[in-house]
């Protein structure tokens, strides 16, 4: 495993250790990522229309391709395409307080687990790094390569056809007061 010293910031987060690669910070990163978005105790952005919401989400959507590349690329296996192009879409899902996304979609398990990481939902299985997250990943005991019915409220196993839309009409008669996002 290589990794990028020359880039790599000072003082990261715990979590970050495993990280081999760090890009340049993006243009006015001072300006729209000073502080976070989401305040401290809440799980949701309070206001859609501010810039500093728009550009985080971005550099979320940035955070779950890298995540699920690194991880699939740990194992060198993994299917990170199908979630990578829409990593934007459920980026925004996360940033407005929905993170209970159901999905029948196996190709897509990385892009998820990549999501819990980030939310740090996977700290209930003892993965708190990236280290921990790869290591983990693929294995029988971790994070399997097609999304487990283990993880509560994350997969719907249905079969194939779009079997698993009565899933989600039922989530979504269930919660009528909420968003159901499913894939």
């Amino acid at each position: 495993m290589s990794t990028n010293a020359a880039e790599k910031p000072n003082n990261l987060p715990a979590f970050c250790e495993g990280i081999q690669h760090f890009g340049d910070l993006w243009p006015d990163f001072d300006t729209y990522a000073s502080d976070a978005v989401i305040s401290e105790g809440q799980s949701a952005i309070s206001d859609a229309s501010d810039d500093k919401a728009a550009y985080q989400t971005l550099l979320g959507a940035d955070a779950l391709r890298y995540v699920t590349l690194q991880v699939t690329g740990s194992k060198g296996s993994g299917h990170p395409g199908g979630f990578a192009s829409s990593a934007e879409a459920h980026a925004a899902l996360m940033m407005l307080g929905h993170t209970n996304i159901v999905t029948e979609v196996g190709h897509h398990a990385p892009g998820f687990y990549s999501s819990m990481f980030l939310d740090a939902s996977l700290e209930e299985m003892g993965i708190y790094t990236l280290n921990d997250m790869m290591k983990r990943f693929r294995e029988k005991e971790g994070l399997l390569g097609h999304l487990s019915g283990a993880i509560p409220g994350l997969l719907s196993p249905a079969g194939p056809l779009g079997q698993g839309q009565h899933f989600a009409m039922a989530g979504a008669y269930l919660h009528r007061d909420k968003l159901f996002p499913v894939t």
